[in-house]
Formats: structure tokens, sequence, C-alpha cells
């Protein structure tokens, strides 16, 4: 009689598959039902692989006016493998669910609808991901894409805030109040832009997941321009935003969800004038868990902020030679994603395309999505197979269950 894997110690086995990359586990799921069960009914293996994850990346296609409603999983070791050549596969994981359609008096519009996706993928927080719709309906959910729950997060009161425009919303975490917490950006506006006296004033929200209000919190946003398309970054709990023309007073300003008030980080000090009014050749991004600045004002470097908030830990830590392929430098910002395990650095480039830099041989290599589409968004997400209401320690949410799509084998986008 032969043996079997299903035969060894379950704490044996249950080490080797917490392991395994989140593309074999999910093949494993389908050989028996020992493997079907035990990352969705272990805690144990859930901490197991938690403790050494690694970083994939969600895409999803089209752009935010006509977002797909399918988001794809790329595992970035296996995406810049030799294996594949020069195209990124992407698996499906799941598909954003159907919300119903819904009449918001304040813009006598429905928002919503049966062959419609608005929800847009907005940014990933300790393997929770969140989505928004960004149209009058500003509906949004948090979800989990391994276990494939989600939950829908409390609407704004439309009565108290029919004459608000929300600019932005993110997901972020304060460790010291073990919470999950959503933070709204929004102007009001006094007058009609065309008159005389028009004002406009920008305010912030904190919702607590789980808690049954948005409360409005003191601090004031410090720039006017922080919307859903400022290049934002979350770094442990804080998002950060880099601020592009016309706003030139500030550089970087950020968001703590802990103690719930904004803050400014200065630029390098060797900045000079071209450099800090040039910020549409700049994008912000994480490195090895610090925050730092791609900046190709007069060539490609990388800026990392050594020490979070100290201007002085600004450190040029690579200098790089977009035009060592083409002959020319290579137009557009490129945003780091991450490390890889060979060393290498992973940027998203223009919003389309994949780049991996290797710093020893100072050479790029771009990687496409198959040409067929246009990349909406790319978020860093590090896979976790703790239940959703779990995740979110409240009892009193609906979780509900994401339409299912196979992700492996993989698909064309």
């Amino acid at each position: 009689m032969e043996d079997s894997l299903t035969d060894l110690p379950p704490n044996i086995l249950t080490e080797i598959l917490s392991r395994l990359p989140i593309k074999s586990i999910f093949v494993s799921k389908s050989a028996c039902k020992t493997f079907l069960d035990l990352p969705s009914s272990n805690p144990y293996f859930n901490s197991l692989y938690s403790s050494h994850a690694t970083q994939c990346l969600l895409v999803q296609f089209g752009d935010m006016y006509k977002p797909t409603r399918s988001i794809h999983l790329v595992d970035p070791e296996i995406a810049t493998s030799s294996r594949y050549g020069e195209r990124v596969k992407v698996n499906p994981m799941f598909r954003i669910p159907k919300y119903p359609v819904k009449y918001f008096r304040r813009f006598r519009a429905y928002g919503g609808g049966r062959n419609k996706n608005k929800f847009v993928l907005l940014n990933s927080c300790k393997g929770l991901v969140y989505f928004a719709e960004q149209t009058v309906c500003e509906r949004s959910f948090i979800c989990n894409p391994i276990t494939r729950e989600y939950v829908t997060v409390l609407d704004y009161d439309e009565e108290k805030n029919g004459q608000q425009l929300t600019m932005g919303l993110w997901l972020g975490f304060s460790e010291a109040e073990n919470k999950y917490k959503v933070l709204r950006i929004y102007c009001t506006a006094i007058g009609r832009p065309w008159e005389v006296g028009f004002v406009q004033e920008f305010w912030a929200q904190v919702h607590v997941v789980g808690s049954s209000s948005w409360r409005d919190i003191e601090a004031r946003p410090p720039s006017r321009y922080i919307d859903w398309d400022t290049c934002s970054v979350l770094l442990n709990e804080t998002v950060c935003w880099l601020c592009r023309y016309p706003d030139i007073s500030n550089f970087i300003v950020f968001f703590d969800f802990e103690t719930e008030k904004f803050g400014e980080i200065l630029p390098p000090p060797s900045y000079g004038v071209d450099q800090t009014l040039n910020r549409q050749s700049m994008n912000i991004g994480v490195l090895g868990g610090n925050l730092c600045v791609t900046d190709d004002t007069f060539h490609f470097d990388i800026w990392v902020m050594k020490e979070f908030g100290n201007r002085d830990s600004w450190t040029k830590e690579f200098v790089i030679d977009s035009a060592v392929h083409t002959g020319e430098p290579i137009d557009g910002p490129f945003q780091p994603l991450q490390f890889l395990k060979n060393g290498k650095i992973l940027m998203l480039w223009n919003c389309d395309n994949l780049v991996c830099y290797d710093p020893k041989e100072k050479e790029f290599r771009f990687l496409d999505f198959g040409g067929v589409r246009t990349v909406g968004k790319v978020v860093p997400y590090t896979p976790t197979f703790v239940p959703l209401k779990e995740s979110l320690m409240v009892d009193n949410l609906v979780v509900q269950n994401m339409p299912r799509e196979d992700p492996y084998p993989s698909e064309d986008p």
C-alpha cells in the first residue's frame, strides 16, 4: 500500500502546506477534501501562512469609468520568471458582486445597475481589500479575495450629507484600537462656481468598521487636491499622498489612522526648484517597508525614506538609466511596488506595464498584460486565509459570499 501525503501527522502537513505559494495552495485544494478544508478551518494554518506570506498584486482592468467586474491575481515571482516570457500571467480571483439600483435624490440620478459595474479597486490593508463606486452612489465594500467574503460599508446619511461631494475613500488599520477604519475626504460648497463669493471647504470623516455611524474629525485635509486619482500608498498605519500640480506648497501629506490626524513630509533637502515644481514626473511607493519616491526630472532616481517623517533620512538608493534599451529616456512615471526575492525591483509604468529592474545588471524588463485591456488599478496585496469576520473582529456584520471564479488554471483577462 502506497503512502499518501495525507498520512503525515497533521502538524507536519499543515507546516508543509502553509509554505506553498498561493497558486499551489489553490491547486492542492482541489486534490482532496483534507486539503480543501485545511486553509479555511485551521487557525494554526492561518497563523503559519500569515507569518511568511509573500506579497502579490491585484489587478483590475478597464478604467475608473468602465472598470471590469473580474479582479485578477498576479504572483510577481512567477510573472517575472522566464517561464512565461514577456507576458504577465494573470489569474481571475473573483467577480465584484452586483448591487441593486438606487435612486439618489441629491443628484437626481440612479446609481448602480444590473449590467454596469462602477466599483473601483482602491487599496489593500492587512489582507483585506477595499472597493468603492466613484459615481453618485459612493457605496463601498471590504472583502477578503481568498475566502471570497465581503461586507458592505455603512452608507453615508444622504439627508445629512446632501451638499457634500466625496473626494476619496481609503481603508486603514489602527494597531492601538485593533480596528479597521475608513477615511473619507469630502468637500462642501457655498454658492456656485461661476458666482462671486464661491467657496469650497474640505473636510474628513472616519468610519470604524462595524460601528453605526460616520464621525467628523477635527483635523482638516492639508491639501485641496487629495482625491481618488491622487498618487497614494498605505504604509503601516498611514495613507500617504504625493501632491502634484497645482499643489506645489506640499510634497507628501499623510493621514494617521491611529491618531486620526494629518501630517506632512518634506522633500529631500537637496531637492532644487525644478524638482519641487515638476511633480508630474514623480510617483510614490513602498520598498522594503519604507516610503519611497521616484523622480525622473533629470534622470531616473529612487529616493527612500529610511525613517518615516525624518526629512534627513531621505536616501538616493538607486540612480537608473531608463534609456538602456531604447537609447532614449522612457517617458511616464514609475511606481515602485516591491522588492522581489532575487533583489530586483518591480514597478508599474504608466499604469499599463509591469517593469522589472535588475540593480546589479542595470537592466529593465517590461512585462505587459497581453495588450488586450487597459489596466485600471494595480494594488499590492498580501493574502490571508483568516475569515473576514474574524479579521474585522466585529460580530454584527452581515458577511456575504462573492461570485466565484476558479483562479487556476489561468484565463486571459
